[in-house]
């Protein structure tokens, strides 16, 4: 991306718990590596070593890379497409087992490539076929991949595979008489290494990463929800962000909202719950994927498009379905994650009000930052709403950048996406997003007159440990705090202690305790698990004891699953 500050660089709680008597009693597999080895990994003999390699023509990198900062990596790329036209039919070789298994092997190799990612264009399968990828190292295995496989173009899209040479494996059981029709259109040679732990040639890295916040840091510790709508999104050689939207239905159709800018999305492959384990260290994997999409809605002129992944991820993808807001005006602060340079999920925070312009919000970061690759990310407001995907910043200095992003309520109107995100015809202005396999969490406040400091930072799942804080640092008192949880919603009584938000008459479900000296206090709720908890709504709202004197705060609704 341009650094150039004259214009928009393009882009871009518990110590006891009391659980109530009463309240006791009373995937579809396309796109979808499937479970499997290849035979060269089952089998005890080797498979025979003389397989052909197809050697591809070295790209220009310094060329590459001095394109990519001349046009502000607008969107990330992170590698070369090279054509090709191999196919099973005239390249690699067919052996046949012993078992009479039919095997069919192929060898790319790019030198210098960190990465090889592939394009089949065409892909049809026999019933009982597998088709794997590999390294030479066969430290990174993807597949199986079956006939269920077949994106909806007849196309099938896959994941870069570490190092510079690809192998390809493909198996048939004995006695199909199916054909295998299979080519490679395309292979994607990666110059930047999106898959190194450590890129330590990132141009990112040497202009100031370091204002960079994981998403697993404290400071973001409240969005562990909408954290997973954030994916990462590879098609061909390009690297942008996207978000996954939930739609009236909430019935878990796979909707993605991204930048127009990054371009044709239909052979996508995205990757999710790609985050570090921990705050800036742990584990991270970019293993769940899904492949191929059908395009919806485009528009330049709001930078937005929105797609229908071919498959719903599975449970663990650990999918998200956000909420969104249509409303002009947004009040409060503004954040993002987003998966700047390629990197696991990252977080940013405006305290301001994203300021509202002809077709975009502009935002600038207290912290945190973009990059390219979180072109297309989503813009959350304070209620953990989408309003719209990256476009554009100013610069990549910490502390300094200011970013745009497109305006979903004007996307929404120009380009109809009622027929998509509102199949029941409600024409809500809002949603809250949606959980399709873990609990959730939704803060209100009435009439806005509590602070804003009780917040969860778990999902309220049946059999775990459920957690939440109540963060009163800012009073600067030792403090005592509590969350009460009750049966029934009640805003609009006020009180010397604030407005009550929860029907004080209705069963009490729990009630939890934490002293809190000067900071924030942490409660930890054991949730049973007994099957007639999942499904119940609990609305729960914190207190704290400050010098004798009680305040209430905002409360959360807590739907246990």
């Amino acid at each position: 991306m341009r650094t150039d500050s004259r214009r928009p660089v393009r882009l871009i709680a518990l110590l006891a718990v009391t659980w109530l008597g009463a309240l006791l009693a009373g995937s579809a597999a396309a796109q979808l590596g499937q479970p499997g080895q290849p035979p060269s990994l089952r089998h005890a003999a080797p498979l025979p070593s003389d397989v052909p390699a197809y050697v591809l023509p070295a790209p220009d990198v310094e060329r590459l890379k001095q394109e990519d900062s001349e046009r502000g990596q607008w969107p990330m790329r992170y590698g070369a497409t090279i054509p090709l036209a191999l196919s099973s039919a005239d390249s690699g070789v067919w052996q046949t087992l012993p078992s009479g298994e039919l095997v069919w092997r192929l060898r790319i190799v790019s030198p210098g490539a960190h990465s090889l990612g592939l394009l089949f264009d065409r892909y049809e399968l026999p019933a009982s076929g597998k088709l794997f990828l590999y390294d030479r190292a066969r430290t990174q295995v993807v597949g199986a991949f079956t006939r269920e496989t077949r994106q909806p173009n007849g196309m099938l899209a896959v994941q870069p595979v570490i190092g510079d040479e690809l192998w390809i494996e493909y198996e048939q059981a004995a006695g199909d008489p199916g054909r295998l029709e299979l080519r490679v259109g395309e292979a994607v040679h990666d110059y930047l290494g999106i898959l190194d732990e450590l890129r330590v040639d990132s141009p990112m890295a040497m202009m100031g990463s370091g204002c960079l916040v994981d998403v697993n840091c404290p400071q973001a510790n409240r969005y562990y929800d909408i954290k997973s709508s954030v994916i990462m999104v590879l098609m061909g050689g390009g690297l942008c962000s996207a978000g996954m939207l939930n739609n009236t239905a909430n019935d878990g159709t796979p909707y993605f909202l991204t930048a127009n800018h990054c371009g044709d999305m239909t052979n996508v492959v995205a990757v999710f719950d790609y985050e570090k384990s921990e705050c800036e260290t742990g584990t991270f994997s970019q293993s769940r994927t899904v492949s191929g999409a059908t395009l919806l809605a485009a528009s330049p002129q709001y930078d937005s498009q929105l797609y229908r992944l071919s498959a719903p991820p599975p449970q663990s993808h650990k999918p998200f379905y956000a909420g969104w807001d249509r409303h002009p005006v947004q009040p409060k602060r503004a954040l993002s994650i987003s998966h700047p340079s390629g990197a696991p999920r990252k977080f940013a925070r405006d305290d301001q009000s994203p300021k509202a312009q002809t077709t975009r919000y502009q935002v600038m970061w207290e912290l945190g930052k973009l990059e390219g690759g979180s072109s297309g990310s989503p813009l959350f407001n304070n209620a953990k709403r989408v309003i719209g995907p990256a476009c554009c910043v100013t610069s990549f200095a910490c502390a300094s950048q200011t970013a745009w992003y497109g305006r979903f309520d004007l996307f929404w109107t120009t380009q109809n996406l009622a027929q998509w995100l509102d199949p029941l015809g409600a024409d809500p202005l809002t949603l809250d997003g949606f959980e399709p396999f873990r609990g959730q969490a939704f803060p209100y406040n009435g009439r806005n007159l509590n602070p804003d400091i009780y917040f969860s930072t778990s999902p309220p799942s049946v059999g775990t440990t459920w957690t939440a804080w109540v963060d009163g640092s800012e009073f600067d008192l030792g403090m005592m705090t509590s969350i009460i949880g009750h049966t029934d919603r009640r805003p609009g009584v006020i009180v010397v202690a604030g407005e009550l938000l929860v029907r004080l008459s209705s069963p009490r479900v729990f009630t939890s305790l934490a002293p809190a000296p000067t900071g924030p206090g942490r409660h930890s709720n054991p949730i049973p698990n007994i099957a007639s908890l999942i499904g119940v709504t609990v609305y729960t709202q914190g207190l704290m004891i400050i010098d004798g004197d009680p305040t209430y705060t905002n409360a959360v609704e807590l739907r246990l699953r």
